[in-house]
């Protein structure tokens, strides 16, 4: 059975750390000349679940499978500097689904827990990046209704 919930304190935090490494590894394959995750280390990103813990305005959103983690939403609230007509915005700042669970619909459940936490905090909008070359995560996306916002370029010196 799969379960999304918040991450809690006592959960095994290795599980989402592997998850995150998994996520820059995938990251990568799709530039590598922008990415090093060979150094890459559990300090480098641990901060992040911790503070999804103590912040109200954030959160690690996981999912289990038999209680094991096998998924998860990094999500964040954020002002808007006071130009803006949206003065708070979501961000999905990463969603990894482990490879032998994926096509079992956990990173839409993902998902719409990342919309209901947006929601209870009164936020309309939210953002996610992903990869232009990541054509699967590009048709989920658009598949849960979500619409590209504006592209970002990398160029070479």
């Amino acid at each position: 059975m799969i379960k999304i919930r918040e991450l809690r304190p006592e959960d095994n935090l290795a599980a989402v750390l592997k998850l995150c490494k998994d996520f820059f590894f995938d990251y990568e394959r799709h530039h590598e000349d922008f990415f090093d995750t060979d150094n890459l280390s559990d300090a480098d990103i641990s901060g992040r679940f911790q503070e999804s813990l103590e912040s109200e305005d954030s959160a690690t959103i996981v999912a289990l499978v038999d209680d094991v983690i096998v998924g998860y939403a990094s999500v964040a609230v954020r002002a808007q500097p006071r130009f803006y007509k949206v003065k708070k915005v979501g961000a999905v700042s990463a969603l990894m689904v482990a490879e032998e669970h994926r096509r079992r619909g956990i990173a839409t459940r993902l998902l719409a827990e990342a919309k209901a936490f947006f929601k209870r905090r009164g936020v309309k909008y939210f953002t996610l990046y992903t990869s232009v070359a990541n054509k699967e995560a590009l048709k989920f996306y658009e598949k849960n209704n979500m619409t590209p916002l504006h592209s970002s370029f990398l160029g070479e010196s």
